[in-house]
């Protein structure tokens, strides 16, 4: 693990159901009292 959030915008979504890539991720929303990713935004194609 140990990667920041910032690291996640180099990443690229798929759709694990039909393999469909949906996009980088533009941003990333977490809790910071506990650490977990809450939510991933992937803008529209």
């Amino acid at each position: 693990m140990g990667q920041k959030g910032l690291d996640f915008k180099h990443k690229e979504v798929v759709n694990i159901n039909d393999g469909k890539r949906l996009g980088y991720v533009q941003d990333v929303t977490a809790d910071l009292e506990t650490g977990v990713i809450t939510s991933i935004i992937v803008p529209r194609q």
